[in-house]
């Protein structure tokens, strides 16, 4: 009996859900826009051009970082071994016979 109105009221809440949605988004959009264009209103265009930009220049600080460059070079200078010395790898493919 409990795990049937525990299935009824997962759904129950699931359908809710679902048709409660569209309508939740419809309101917040519009919402957030405006509490947008007052925190632009009440800081000034700097700061809000600075929070809008920092992910990015984040992004870009940690794409061209010594570090990531060092492994990508790294990576490119590190000698390979061809395929007849698969042996010497610490892994090395069964035969298929």
């Amino acid at each position: 009996m409990m795990t049937n109105s525990r299935t009824c009221a997962a759904w129950g809440l699931a359908v809710s859900a679902i048709l409660l949605s569209p309508i939740i988004v419809i309101f917040l959009i519009p919402l957030t826009i405006g509490v947008g264009f007052d925190i632009f209103d009440l800081i000034g265009e700097t700061p809000f051009a600075l929070a809008l930009f920092a992910p990015a220049a984040f992004l870009l600080l940690r794409l061209v970082s010594p570090r990531a460059l060092a492994h990508q070079l790294a990576a490119l200078v590190r000698p390979r071994l061809p395929l007849g010395r698969s042996g010497e790898l610490n892994y090395a493919p069964k035969s298929i016979s």
